[in-house]
């Protein structure tokens, strides 16, 4: 009888164990089936993408704003493809590995960032602005692709780099000037060449009074990608871009070097995920709601994930 009961107990820890085996192995199967499919199903689905930049270009049909469009938008001939840049979403690396994929001369690295990402922008506007080449035809079957980032995290990059770096482009000074002008009852700031740097509630005080027209590095995206009778090949999302590293590789015909965070760490864990967490929660509920609005195209082109949500800045691409 105390042999049977040994038998009976040892079968039933054998069959406990190897119940939850298969529940873990099961749940892992799942997460990496459902990032696969996702994938997958965002890929195929670049109508849904489509048309949610088609419904902003109907907004947006100034000829002005679709020839300064143009003038950040790049073609390489070489591998035949044009990607539309938008800034605070890795444009310069991007630029950088599509001009090492066409065969173009990259000057080798100074110890400045800031000097070879000018270096790199000044290459590609003067050979291979999308303006230089738009009514020519020679683009007709060209690949195009762009590369987005969830609205939020490329908010507070935008201002942190722009407006708190003090070694920003002096085309920022007098936009730092305007907003603490508007927001400090006429005050134009004083002290440095830059004035005062505007604090972050200032920044988007000023955004949402502008509606979000204003300088593309904090403009809507989905206004930047709006080309009259463009067609997107592909629309990446910045948080997984290294998971796409085939599809475009494959797409365009090279094999390039597919740009990651500028902080070289886990989308989570980037100062700007961290950051848009904090600033945006200290924010009164009406103005985030009239920043939601500004980049609602945005969102819903990648279904992007809110600051208060746990799988934040990911994209919900199911």
């Amino acid at each position: 009888m105390k042999e049977l009961r040994w038998k009976v107990l040892l079968t039933c820890c054998c069959c406990t164990a190897l119940f939850w085996y298969l529940c873990v192995s099961a749940q892992q199967g799942m997460r990496r089936t459902t990032l696969d499919v996702s994938l997958s199903i965002k890929l195929a689905d670049i109508n849904e993408t489509q048309t949610a930049i088609q419904m902003r270009l109907n907004e947006t049909q100034e000829e002005k704003t679709y020839t300064e469009r143009c003038a950040y938008s790049y073609y390489f001939s070489n591998i035949n493809t044009i990607f539309m840049a938008i800034p605070k979403s890795g444009n310069t690396n991007w630029k950088e590995s599509l001009l090492i994929a066409n065969g173009d001369k990259v000057k080798s690295k100074t110890s400045s960032a800031l000097k070879n990402q000018r270096a790199i922008r000044k290459e590609v506007a003067h050979k291979h602005s999308l303006k230089l080449y738009r009514d020519s035809g020679v683009i007709d079957g060209a690949i195009t692709f762009a590369v987005m980032r969830n609205p939020w995290t490329r908010l507070i990059s935008g201002y942190k780099d722009t407006l708190v770096r003090l070694n920003a482009s002096i085309h920022f000074v007098p936009i730092r000037r305007e907003i603490i002008k508007e927001t400090r009852n006429g005050s134009a700031g004083v002290g440095s060449n830059y004035g005062n740097i505007p604090t972050f509630k200032e920044f988007v005080t000023w955004l949402v009074a502008h509606d979000g027209k204003v300088d593309r590095h904090y403009a809507p995206q989905s206004y930047l990608l709006c080309l009259r009778s463009t067609q997107y090949d592909l629309v990446v999302p910045l948080e997984y871009a290294a998971q796409y590293k085939d599809l475009i590789c494959d797409r365009i015909g090279a094999d390039i070097e597919v740009p990651g965070s500028y902080d070289g760490c886990d989308v989570k864990s980037q100062s700007s995920t961290i950051d848009a967490m904090k600033w945006l929660s200290e924010l009164d509920s009406e103005v985030v709601e009239k920043l939601y609005e500004i980049f609602k195209y945005d969102f819903n082109i990648m279904k992007y994930s809110n600051f208060t949500d746990t799988d934040f800045p990911y994209p919900r691409l199911l």
